[in-house]
């Protein structure tokens, strides 16, 4: 049986088709566009997102020589669509990581308090998650929030739209910070101080689970050949580290996800709502059969990008011409045996995990006349390694215990840089084999709720022998140079809350 994964992303989706080998068969790609309104401010139109899974879903039909059996859909988590009667949004949804919701939410905590929020869900009280922005509805937009009929994730909002049910997964239901982890249910005492109303949310249901056959009417104008089955998918991150190679079999194999922002995830068998998790902000909620956790670096692709396109203009314009990828240009003559001569720190849009602050800047430390383009380019790489040993740390403080790494996406498909990682972090790094991880792990869920595999890792086991691995060299050379990143970044990040 051919299984469709459909990765719904916050700037585009994509729908890829995997045979009985796990190889691809046909797979597409649709943008569309955020709405930026200005001062940080940003919203996604649920029917664009909708018009883009139809345009993927119909062009990868167009192309397979068997019919799809069964899909299941990878969505972004924290982002609510506020739905109306006649099904479709209220207003656009606001984006987990625009500001708005931070003040309700404080003011939500100091009534509800932080601990017991935490015990419940899982969730850091942070304004990305979907109550924040709920309340924020409440209480800016009256008028918006009496004609919502139903709050709807983006994985339970595609669903319906392909003929059934809405229904959401555990993991995507957890990003709300509307569900408790351990009954795996809405959570009524949430829903009560929030005075949100359950039958407004939808079903939910554990990854992997056949949720019901698309109706005829609807599988014909999305071009399928015939009846397709769809089961429950997850939350983006989550699909994304499955269909890389996370496997709760193997709790100390963690996957590095390296794009725009860039995540660690990790698994472990049950909840963990410690403290030292909770002053970390690592979330913890229910992946397949155990619960999984993520840390997160706001800005890692984007400050790469930032540096091409305003300090290397020119060697990028090089490297489109004579057809070279500009990031192993810039990293060419990187010598990863030992630290640079620079202090680079990427918090260009706020800092993420274990210090969670959406006001941090970026700093360079270390500026001399004899300071160089390269020089920039080796601390921006190396600061990038240096969050994601952070990231291992808070794990390791919250007893989660972290021995490899697989590597997908961005930077981490060059190899200078997945040694200079490893030689940074202490851990084997494991160079990923899957180019679109997030539609691997939505059509490896697929996959078990219809039996073809056992277990929704063993679709990245089958594809084993695509990866690459590096194991840490020199590693004294860099321990004293972390040291010193992390001095630094709190001198920067005290320097600005006194600012």
């Amino acid at each position: 049986m051919w299984i469709m994964g459909v990765d719904m992303g916050t700037s585009g989706c994509r729908a890829v088709v995997f045979d009985e080998e796990w190889c691809v068969r046909a797979e597409a790609y649709c943008e569309y566009s955020m709405c930026f309104l200005g001062d940080g401010l940003l919203e996604l139109d649920a029917e664009l997102v909708w018009q883009g899974i139809c345009t993927v879903i119909k062009a990868v039909n167009k192309k397979v020589e068997s019919p799809i059996g069964a899909l299941a859909v990878s969505a972004i988590g924290d982002v609510i669509i506020p739905l109306g009667a006649d099904g479709k949004q209220v207003r656009r949804s606001i984006v987990d990581f625009d500001l708005r919701g931070a003040e309700e939410i404080d003011m939500f905590m100091d009534i509800f308090g932080v601990e017991k929020f935490f015990e419940l869900t899982g969730m850091p009280p942070l304004y990305i998650g979907s109550l924040a922005k709920i309340l924020w509805i409440k209480e800016h937009e009256p008028q918006n929030y009496k004609k919502v009929i139903r709050w709807s994730t983006y994985e339970d909002f595609i669903v319906e739209r392909m003929g059934l049910f809405p229904t959401v997964s555990y993991g995507e239901a957890a990003r709300t910070m509307l569900f408790d982890i351990r009954k795996k249910t809405w959570s009524s005492e949430i829903l009560e101080a929030a005075s949100i109303d359950q039958s407004k949310l939808p079903h939910v249901i554990s990854s992997a689970v056949i949720l019901g056959e698309m109706p005829e009417k609807t599988a014909k104008e999305l071009g399928f050949e015939k009846s397709v089955l769809i089961a429950s998918g997850g939350h983006d991150m989550i699909c994304a580290a499955v269909g890389a190679g996370l496997d709760e079999r193997k709790p100390k194999v963690a996957v590095d996800i390296a794009g725009t922002i860039e995540g660690v995830v990790a698994t472990f068998k049950d909840v963990n709502t410690s403290r030292t998790m909770l002053e970390h902000a690592l979330p913890c909620y229910p992946s397949y059969s155990g619960y999984v956790t993520f840390s997160v670096n706001l800005t890692a692709g984007c400050v790469v990008r930032w540096f091409r396109d305003r300090i290397a203009l020119d060697l990028y314009q090089y490297c489109e011409e004579n057809h070279l990828n500009v990031y192993e240009y810039i990293q060419s003559k990187v010598d990863v045996k030992e630290p640079g001569k620079l202090i680079f720190l990427p918090h260009f849009s706020g800092s993420g995990t274990p210090c969670f602050d959406p006001k941090a800047l970026g700093a360079l430390y270390g500026l001399t006349l004899d300071t160089t383009r390269e020089d920039i380019a080796r601390a921006m790489i190396e600061s990038l390694c240096y969050e994601v040993k952070s990231h291992i740390e808070a794990f390791q403080n919250a007893g989660i215990k972290v021995e490899s790494l697989i590597c997908v996406g961005g930077g981490n498909r060059i190899e200078k840089q997945l040694q200079l990682k490893s030689n940074i972090t202490g851990l084997k790094i494991i160079k990923g084999g899957v180019a679109e991880s997030s539609a691997l792990g939505a059509a490896s869920y697929a996959a078990a709720a219809v039996g073809q595999i056992e277990h929704p890792a063993d679709a990245y086991a089958a594809m084993k022998d695509r990866v690459k691995e590096f194991s840490p060299i020199t590693m004294d050379l860099f321990r004293n140079k972390y040291r010193q990143y992390k001095k630094f970044s709190r001198m920067i990040h005290e320097y600005e809350n006194v600012r």
